[in-house]
């Protein structure tokens, strides 16, 4: 959430995460490379990560609509081809 002067202006709310059953197994993993790729996001765009980023056998990929005054998308990580976590996100000004 952004405030100006105590008030709320801008949010944005997310859900999902690493793929029911992998959890244990690969959840630090995961969410180390999501910091590499929300690190690498645009100035155009700086909802979560960019289009797409590649690491080794692991991908990230964002894909989503509008601009910063409403905006909605969805991010996947894959590795070696197979989809380990999924989350679901929007946002936009308050009005």
């Amino acid at each position: 959430m952004v405030y100006i002067k105590d008030k709320p202006v801008w949010s944005m709310c997310y859900a999902g995460g690493v793929e029911k059953g992998l959890e244990h197994r690969l959840a630090k993993a995961v969410y180390a490379f999501l910091r590499k790729a929300l690190r690498n996001a645009g100035h155009e765009q700086p909802y979560r990560g960019p289009v797409r980023f590649a690491e080794g056998e692991w991908i990230y990929r964002n894909d989503f609509s509008g601009g910063l005054e409403w905006f909605a998308g969805e991010e996947t990580i894959a590795l070696s081809g197979k989809t380990v976590y999924r989350l679901r996100y929007s946002g936009g000004f308050i009005r």
